[in-house]
């Protein structure tokens, strides 16, 4: 159990006393359905909102998506970051998969090709490091191409317990599960409204309720708490516009099975990923595309044809195969500059700029005032194009923020253990980075 004074006091959450446990989620993507199913198991009475007919259509709505952690070169945060979600995710999706045989995951390990002179720099550091072959194994060429069933030109970094899953089943499994008999216990409930597009949310004073309106000013919704995971529209609210975010463009295509392509039996990463055929599906899906700053976009001819030529660049045998390629999906994904996500409670600004505004002189030793935050206004996003693996650690750790039991959860065998996830994806962790740098163009 971590200290709260352990924690630099901007980055403290307070203890919460709620009335009601009462919640409105915006958002029914991966990120909200985990909060969600989450806080259903807490106790808490969960209504999800959704603008579209069905759950996870846009950036959840690819056929398919990749489980794996994201290593560097040398112990880091963020690898401690990733492995910690990682290892989240895959107790989540065993213990879902045993309940609920239609999810759609499929745990056939991925390889991750040390396909230019950079991952080949890493997979030399990865080597050289202590690593249970459970959880990764540095494979040269041969082995490599063992283990895909298809010639490789590469070593690789692979994951035995990674795989690939349908985001729309993750989504509706998690949420089905919350009503499920043969789920774990629950004793919260769970409320789906679709068609429904939040554009405002506002309350007269610190203590009443949150409304949420739509265009029309009609309030849709009201709760004391709410928890903002609307992806690409994480900056339409008046109390998100200022959170840093780029949004980020993606498209996968997918191509027919043939005698060549059966033959492929992992996940493969290089720039792009591919995930092979199973018994739910007769094609592969490759991609995405990686477009910074769009903010909005459809699918087309152009980008499937970019896609095939980066999948021909590291796997040629395998695209010539392909005798036909279609459009799968296209949606934006909200990124940091950081690459870590936002979860927690939104910092009250005027606040930070007011108490921190000395950090750049260094007095750590100060008697800081704890942080002050947005009463009962709560973020999950910036997931960018990993949160299929990270959102579960972080809607449990969210989930834990509001139940008044914060915790360390990286990786017990990091070397930065003292470091806690909630700090580098707090909402207001960039405010302070300007506050210590003192920078003049404060968010």
């Amino acid at each position: 159990m971590a200290n709260q004074k352990q924690i630099p006091a901007w980055f403290r959450y307070p203890q919460y006393n709620w009335e009601s446990k009462h919640v409105v989620v915006i958002g029914a993507g991966i990120a909200g359905c985990q909060i969600a199913w989450h806080l259903v198991q807490a106790g808490w009475q969960v209504t999800l909102i959704d603008r579209e007919q069905k759950i996870a259509q846009q950036a959840s709505g690819n056929p398919a998506g990749i489980i794996s952690p994201k290593m560097t070169a040398q112990s880091s945060t963020g690898e401690d970051f990733y492995v910690s979600c990682f290892d989240y995710a895959i107790t989540q999706l065993t213990s879902l998969k045993n309940r609920h045989q239609n999810l759609d995951w499929h745990a056939c390990g991925l390889l991750q090709l040390a396909h230019n002179a950079r991952e080949e720099l890493r997979w030399e550091s990865l080597k050289n490091r202590d690593f249970d072959q459970i959880f990764l194994q540095l494979l040269d060429q041969k082995q490599s191409t063992d283990i895909a069933g298809i010639p490789l030109n590469y070593k690789a970094s692979y994951f035995p317990q990674a795989g690939w899953i349908n985001p729309v089943s993750f989504c509706e499994v998690l949420l089905n599960d919350c009503e499920s008999k043969n789920s774990i216990e629950a004793s919260g409930k769970l409320n789906v409204i679709l068609k429904t597009d939040v554009i405002n949310l506002t309350r007269k004073n610190e203590s009443d309720d949150w409304q949420l309106c739509n265009k029309q000013g009609k309030i849709i919704a009201s709760a004391e708490a709410v928890i903002i995971t609307s992806g690409k529209d994480l900056n339409r609210f008046s109390q998100t516009k200022n959170l840093p975010s780029m949004p980020v463009a993606g498209q996968t295509t997918t191509a027919p099975s043939n005698a060549f392509a059966n033959q492929l039996k992992t996940t493969i990463g290089h720039e792009g990923y591919l995930t092979p055929i199973s018994d739910t599906t007769s094609q592969l899906t490759f991609g995405a595309s990686f477009e910074r700053n769009i903010n909005d976009t459809e699918l087309n001819t152009e980008t499937d044809k970019n896609n095939l030529e980066q999948l021909s660049k590291y796997l040629p045998q395998l695209a010539d195969s392909f005798v036909d390629i279609n459009s799968a999906h296209a949606a934006i994904r909200m990124t940091t500059p950081d690459r870590f996500p936002y979860f927690g409670g939104l910092a009250d600004q005027d606040f930070y700029t007011d108490k921190y505004n000395d950090l750049h002189q260094g007095k750590q030793y100060k008697e800081y005032p704890d942080a002050k935050y947005i009463g009962g206004l709560f973020v999950l996003a910036g997931l960018g194009s990993r949160g299929l693996t990270t959102s579960g650690l972080c809607a449990r750790i969210l989930c834990d923020i509001l139940n008044n039991n914060n915790n360390d959860y990286l990786n017990n065998n990091s070397q930065n253990e003292n470091h806690l996830i909630q700090q580098h994806c707090h909402s207001a962790r960039f405010i302070i980075k300007d506050l210590i740098r003192k920078t003049t163009n404060i968010r």
